[in-house]
């Protein structure tokens, strides 16, 4: 069973008291028998044919890797969400476009948080494919990217060898919300996570969700946590094949109801068995609604973008295989672009990305304003505002954003 033990912090700082504290030891997940109860395994099933829907509708359908490369945004976004972490979509997508370019830009210290949780998250699902082993260096890599250019670089990726902890201050666990495991059970811990990870005969949901709270129940690293985490969450997925085309944005859904998602996680820590098994099967209930929530939020967020590619072509009206054709194929994952990256993305030349550009933005697909002027940047601003009510609608009375405004926070609309 998990166990609390005792410890004693003695501090070098007058900032920080010294005293005892209890750090908290998970128990072992490999080879454990978790049963699902009846009501749960129903909620599980339900998530996991959601998913399995999203993936095939992706297979079926054409031009959906571009919604698959927002919605990982979203994704991505939401889980930096959940830690304080927030950043204009747009601007996100601007500096991406700029970094593309080999244009020097400036980001402040969110943004750079949030661009490094999409490289990320992006590195997390190409890694992992159905049947892929997920690995202890793989998670390293994970957080060795979040850490990427900021603050606590050098220790991205680096298994702690100090205690931490959560809430409090910075100089002492003493008073902590949460201490997690002491340093000499991690390196074990995550070994145990990994092979649970692999080889637990249970639904890619339920296991996601279990190993996402111990993961942060063990709280590895030095600071990325909850973001590698939420990642693990999306690895599980493809290592078991069940989304393996398109990324529900389950943190998405989660950072809509914070308060709730860490109670379950906090619940999911006890001395008591009965307790930590009670609390699991809430725990996964929890997420399986989550998931739920996160696939009905894709499968909308894909109907609003077909009709607005719809409008674009009443617009357009352009010639079959035209690089203003591709152009709009393509603009759903990609709706801040530059002439350079149409040609790219269209595979046509130069010339004739610029005269697509053109022709988009005489019909009002495309726009530009004074500061993306300068960097020759031009944005597709139906689908920043159909993201942005992406991310909005989870916290909206009905999911509607045009007629109520959310309970909860959510990003501006306006740009």
């Amino acid at each position: 069973m998990g166990k609390f033990v005792r410890g004693h912090w003695d501090s070098e700082s007058w900032y920080g008291a010294s005293g005892e504290y209890r750090a908290y030891i998970p128990d072992r997940l490999a080879g454990c028998p978790i049963a699902l109860d009846s009501d749960v395994a129903a909620e599980v099933s339900e998530a996991t044919a959601r998913m399995a829907e999203l993936d095939l509708r992706a297979a079926t359908l054409t031009d959906t890797e571009p919604l698959a490369r927002l919605l990982m945004r979203s994704e991505a976004m939401g889980s930096s969400k959940i830690e304080g972490v927030i950043a204009p979509a747009k601007k996100i997508l601007e500096v991406e476009a700029l970094e593309e370019l080999g244009v020097s830009h400036r980001v402040d210290s969110s943004e750079a948080a949030v661009l490094a949780n999409i490289t990320a998250m992006r590195s997390s699902i190409e890694r992992i494919g159905k049947g892929d082993r997920i690995s202890l260096d793989l998670l390293r890599e994970i957080n060795k990217d979040l850490l990427k250019g900021g603050p606590l670089e050098k220790a991205g990726g680096v298994v702690r060898t100090i205690q931490n902890w959560v809430g409090g201050n910075d100089y002492s666990p003493v008073g902590a919300a949460y201490v997690p495991a002491p340093p000499s059970e991690v390196e074990p811990l995550l070994e145990d996570l990994v092979a649970f990870c692999n080889d637990a005969q249970l639904p890619a949901v339920a296991k996601a969700a279990i190993a996402h709270a111990q993961f942060e129940s063990i709280h590895p690293f030095a600071n990325g946590n909850g973001r590698t985490g939420r990642a693990l969450v999306q690895m599980i997925f493809r290592n078991a094949g069940a989304a393996t085309r398109t990324v529900p944005p389950v943190s998405l859904a989660l950072a809509t109801d914070k308060p709730a998602y860490i109670a379950v996680l906090s619940e999911f820590r006890s001395d008591d068995d009965a307790k930590v098994a009670e609390a699991t099967q809430r725990l996964v209930s929890f997420f399986a609604r989550k998931v739920i929530a996160s696939c009905g939020m894709a499968e909308t967020f894909e109907q609003r973008i077909a009709v607005v590619q719809e409008g674009w072509r009443q617009k357009v009206r352009p010639r079959a295989n035209s690089a203003a054709d591709r152009l709009l194929r393509v603009l759903p994952g990609n709706p801040v672009v530059s002439i350079a990256s149409a040609a790219r993305l269209t595979g046509r030349s130069l010339e004739a990305a610029r005269l697509a550009i053109a022709s988009l933005v005489e019909a009002g697909v495309l726009s530009q304003n004074a500061r993306n002027r300068k960097s020759n940047l031009y944005t597709a601003d139906d689908v920043l505002n159909e993201f942005c009510a992406l991310e909005r609608a989870p916290g909206t009375p009905g999911g509607d954003t045009s007629v109520a405004k959310p309970v909860r926070a959510a990003p501006q609309r306006s740009w």
